[in-house]
């Protein structure tokens, strides 16, 4: 068979897989935007009891190796990655809470999460509605082009509970080159989260299409991506005695199903679709030089060509939408309604960014000890939301924006020893006239036991005003118009990485001045069951003051043979936790067994704990599909519940897969009260499966 028709047969019988499978049937949309393949052993099947090769066939090699990158938003340069083929933690890999559960979320897979980690929360764009599905959602620079020598497919599947209210994860990934110069990817990802709970579905699709030539001078990159969420919104529980406390509901019963919980909003949704472009162009610099050679008695001469710099341009386009639909809301619900509830209930971003920079490489000549990169970027933004109603006919608002920004970064990343950078961003025309940032970091390396140590320290300032739809937003149930000032903030880290000893320390200090934020104004009202419930009326503030954070974190693990104890723990402290909430103490402790059996299969078998301190964690409100702080006339706390979780971790001959039981000790504690957000309980006990599987040809 020849390799085209390999090719063909391969990528076809993919799609099947991919169009066919069960977890596509009567089936929304998802997305994932883990991009990774496997570069693992040779995968000749599991067993060697087949009938003896034919010593007369030649059989083909086919390498497995391959690279990755990505693009980096500010200055548009290539950033080497590694691809990911660990086996260790793959288990945590689909888990919306995070690979140390660090992630607040409404319960079922897929569901918008905050992190409980001040620090660990990412920076908020203008299209605000979409940061709560980071998990799920990556911008074009954080997507990972591959470069492969052979053709490779790497199928993911995941699944959690039953055919009705459980979850499913798959996700296709194909890799080929046309030459050495250019090769093209395909990457779909499919999710869907049924809900254990009510009216709790996510529903995700996401796919990806990007191509590349990497020529000796001139390379050129394009991707293209298309992503579709579609959430249903069940408000949070009406009662939360049907999970604290079921005895005293009016049944009577010892415990409730899931399913036979009622929650507060029937026939809502979220809706947020993505369509994004990159193209990337760039040209390299070179410089000839000259060295002379002795080859017996006779002196020759050779010139070579020497990479000295690039310039680069990079276009991003893309156009992101968020509808709201609500066909029912209870009275009380929402405070306020500004719309007649026929009204296209949305909001909308077009951009396109274009860049060029030009830079100077690092080692390209004797006194260029480290990189320097100068930029320009333009921005254009368009916003469109609901503005008035006149005479009965709804009207939207147009906006437009532009912003063009100079900027420069000098860094050392290579060597062993100390890699040191630092960059400056402004806006030296447009609506955000005057922003900047400026950080910079710096590392030690050393050796200590023999293994390698890095202490390492950073600083930031920014003056940044606020992204637009936290300054103003029109829809049905949430109206704000405000005039913010920009937001100051001033920040410092240092850490030491030990490996002999797996330590990790690190603190980190945030002075934030502006802080700009959305809260609930409104109170409680009594729904048709005579319990207070939060009424919403969400807004943008600003806070007029200065707010400090603290956080010291602790990463620990022990080994002794093949027993493994490894231990994250993180306290952190808000100068005014009333509006920044945070959960003193966080922690993750994993306890398992490490071995191979048979000298084939790896495996990690044990157990993990989730917990954190209780505190009045953020709220979430439907109508913008953001978190937001609860009103202090009606503030709930959660926390201080372990949640645990056992596994068997596998890795056979390069397919990696899993078995775990999601919340082990659902219904065997006294402590029922295991929301992780007001109105929102973790799901139940529920045993889940992954598999990872990549094909080469």
């Amino acid at each position: 068979m020849t390799c085209s028709n390999r090719l063909r047969v391969l990528f076809f019988s993919a799609l099947a897989m991919l169009t066919g499978a069960p977890v596509l049937t009567n089936a929304q949309s998802t997305l994932s935007q883990n991009q990774d393949g496997f570069n693992g052993e040779r995968m000749d099947g599991f067993m060697d009891s087949g009938p003896d090769k034919d010593t007369t066939v030649v059989e083909r090699e086919v390498s497995k190796n391959y690279w990755q990158w990505t693009f980096d938003p500010s200055t548009a340069l290539i950033t080497e990655i590694e691809p990911d083929t660990i086996h260790h933690a793959f288990q945590y890999v689909h888990l919306t809470e995070g690979m140390k559960g660090s992630f607040s979320h409404l319960g079922n897979m897929g569901s918008p999460r905050l992190s409980r980690l001040f620090f660990e929360r990412g920076e908020v764009e203008d299209f605000i509605f979409d940061s709560p599905y980071d998990y799920w959602v990556k911008t074009p620079y954080d997507f990972r082009f591959s470069d492969a020598k052979s053709p490779h497919l790497t199928l993911d599947y995941y699944k959690g509970g039953d055919k009705r209210t459980g979850e499913e994860h798959l996700k296709g990934t194909f890799v080929a080159n046309f030459n050495k110069k250019s090769g093209i990817g395909l990457d779909m990802d499919y999710q869907l989260g049924r809900g254990r709970y009510t009216n709790q579905s996510t529903s995700m699709f996401d796919t990806r299409l990007y191509t590349y030539w990497r020529g000796d001078s001139y390379s050129m990159y394009i991707s293209g991506n298309r992503d579709n969420m579609k959430i249903a919104e069940n408000g949070g529980i009406q009662d939360e005695r049907y999970i604290t406390n079921p005895e005293a509901m009016a049944e009577g019963r010892k415990q409730y199903a899931p399913e036979d919980i009622p929650f507060r909003l029937y026939d809502n949704w979220n809706n947020i679709k993505r369509t994004q472009l990159l193209f990337n162009q760039s040209l390299d610099i070179f410089r000839n030089y000259t060295h002379t050679d002795s080859i017996g008695d006779t002196v020759m001469t050779f010139t070579d060509r020497l990479p000295m710099g690039k310039i680069v341009h990079n276009l991003e386009t893309g156009k992101l939408n968020r509808r709201y639909i609500a066909y029912s809301v209870p009275e009380g619900f929402y405070a306020h309604t500004f719309l007649a509830e026929d009204s296209i209930d949305k909001a909308e971003q077009f951009y396109v960014n274009n860049t060029l920079s030009l830079s100077l490489l690092e080692g390209s000549t004797r006194w260029a000890i480290a990189g320097l990169t100068g930029y320009l970027r333009h921005e254009y933004r368009v916003f469109h939301m609901p503005d008035t109603i006149a005479g009965g006919k709804e009207t939207y608002s147009r906006e437009n924006e532009f912003d063009l920004f100079a900027g420069a970064r000098l860094e050392k990343s290579k060597g062993d020893m100390l890699h040191f950078g630092a960059s400056f961003e402004t806006s030296i025309l447009g609506a955000s006239f005057g922003d900047f940032s400026l950080d910079g970091y710096v590392d030690l390396s050393s050796k200590l036991f023999g293994k390698k140590a890095v202490l390492g320290a950073s600083a930031s300032l920014s003056s940044t005003c606020s992204p637009y739809f936290m300054e103003s937003y029109h829809s049905t149930y949430a109206w704000w118009d405000n005039d913010f000032d920009n937001e100051f903030r001033t920040g410092i880290q240092a850490y030491a990485d030990i490996e002999a000893t797996g330590t990790r320390i690190q603190v980190d200090i945030e002075n934030i001045g502006g802080y700009i934020y959305l809260e609930n104004t409104a109170g409680m009202y009594q729904n048709g069951d005579g319990v207070l419930q939060p009424t919403y009326s969400i807004k943008g503030s600003q806070h007029d003051g200065q707010i400090q954070v603290i956080s010291a974190s602790l990463d620990q693990n022990f080994k002794l043979g093949p027993l493994h104890w490894d231990n994250s723990v993180t306290w952190q402290k808000s100068s005014d936790s009333r509006i920044i909430p945070l959960p003193e103490l966080n922690v993750f402790s994993d306890l398992y067994l490490k071995f191979v059996y048979y000298k084939r299969l790896s495996m990690e078998i044990g157990a993990n704990c989730t917990y954190f301190t209780r505190y009045n964690a953020p709220a979430y409100c439907p109508a913008v599909g953001m978190y937001h702080l609860q009103n202090s006339e009606c503030s709930i706390k959660t926390g201080d519940y372990p949640l645990l979780t056992g596994y068997a971790n596998c890795c056979l001959r390069g397919v990696r897969f899993y078995v775990m039981y999601y919340h082990a000790n659902y219904g065997l504690m006294s402590n029922n009260d295991y929301f992780i957000l007001p109105g929102y309980p973790a799901n139940p006990g529920m045993l889940k499966f992954g598999l990872s599987w990549t094909f080469f040809d």
